[in-house]
C-alpha cells in the first residue's frame, strides 16, 4: 500500500466532513487558494471550519526505569490557524488504519479549547490522564448544525436514515 501525504490525508478528511455535514449545509471548500484562508471549509450560516486529519500512531515515553507507549491522533497547527477568530471549529478526522478503510471518530472541537496549540494529541484511550479531554467533543456534530439559519437538525436526520 503507498503511504499518502499529508495533503492526501487532508483531502479525506475534509471529504468526509463535506459528506456529513451536507444534509444540514451547503458547504464551501475554501482549497483554492488556501494560502487566503485559515479554515478549510464555511457553511452557508458562516460557520468556519478547519479540519484535521490523522491517522493512529505509536508513541514513545521514556522514564529511567520503564518505557511506555501509547496510541494517539497527533495533529499540528499553523501559526495562522491559532489566531483568535481563525475558525469556529476544528473537526479532528481520526482514522485507525493506513488506507482509511475505518470509519473515523470525529472530534467537534471549539477553537478556544485549542487556541495557541501548535500540536496536539488526542489519545486512543478515552481514559488516559492528561489526553482524554478532547474525547468530550466527539461526534458533537451538533455544535456546528445549531444556529443553521434552514432550522434542520440535518445531522440526526441523516444518521437516522
Amino acid at each position: 500500500m503507498m503511504e499518502r501525504n499529508d495533503m492526501e490525508k487532508g483531502y479525506v478528511g475534509e471529504t468526509y466532513v463535506i459528506a456529513k455535514l451536507s444534509r444540514a449545509f451547503n458547504i464551501t471548500s475554501t482549497i483554492v487558494p488556501q494560502d487566503f484562508f485559515s479554515y478549510d471549509l464555511i457553511t452557508n450560516n458562516n460557520k468556519r471550519i478547519e479540519v484535521k486529519t490523522a491517522i493512529l500512531r505509536k508513541f514513545e515515553r521514556k522514564h529511567p526505569k520503564k518505557t511506555y507507549y501509547s496510541d494517539a491522533w497527533e495533529f499540528g497547527r499553523n501559526p495562522k490557524q491559532r489566531h483568535e477568530g481563525s475558525c469556529d471549529f476544528v473537526v479532528c478526522v481520526c482514522f485507525s488504519s493506513k488506507d482509511f478503510s475505518d470509519n473515523p471518530r470525529c472530534f467537534i472541537i471549539p477553537w478556544k479549547e485549542l487556541h495557541e496549540r501548535s500540536v496536539f494529541k488526542i489519545s486512543a484511550n478515552p481514559k488516559r490522564k492528561g489526553e482524554h479531554k478532547f474525547w468530550n467533543y466527539e461526534d458533537k456534530w451538533d455544535a456546528i448544525v445549531k444556529d443553521n439559519a434552514s432550522g434542520s437538525n440535518g445531522i440526526k436526520n441523516a444518521e437516522k436514515s
